[in-house]
Formats: C-alpha cells, structure tokens, sequence
C-alpha cells in the first residue's frame, strides 16, 4: 500500500513542532500567549523594594500560573481566573 508524501510529512511536522517547544519556559510563555484577555485578573502586593524574581515566586505560589512583574514598589500579579472580573 502505497502512502501519501502528506501523510508521511504531518507526523514528521508535529515532532518538529513538539522538540522546537520542548523546553519548560517555551511551553509556559505558549500557554500565556493563549490566555483569554477577559479572564485575566490582577492581584496587588505592596513591596518596599519589589524584587522581579521575588514577585515572580510570590505569585507562582498563591497562583500556580501567574505571572508575576514589578511595577514601582507594588509586585502585580496577573493569572487566569474562570470568571471574568466585574
């Protein structure tokens, strides 16, 4: 039976795919670029000096995929909720 070059060439695609997005961060920073804008909430935490990786475990701690970033003295941390905000 005599195969396609397609159907030969699609599996060949998706493992090129999935080793040029193997690495943890690759795969994080995809899955931050699919987040629906409407679900994103914010949380707040006052700093006296705000420290980017600190902010960035605060905010993976009390959210297991948020996004922590230092705006001033204040550590924003921005992660998917299943509600929208009102």
């Amino acid at each position: 039976m005599k195969t396609s070059k397609s159907t030969r060439f699609l599996p060949l695609l998706l493992l090129l795919l999935i080793s040029a997005c193997s690495t943890k961060t690759e795969m994080v920073g995809f899955a931050r670029a699919i987040r629906i804008p409407e679900h994103t909430c914010k949380k707040r935490f006052n700093e006296t000096i705000c420290e980017p990786e600190r902010c960035q475990h605060q905010c993976t701690k009390r959210e297991p995929f948020g996004v922590g970033k230092c705006n001033g003295n204040m550590c924003v941390c921005s992660y998917y909720c299943k509600l929208p905000p009102m």
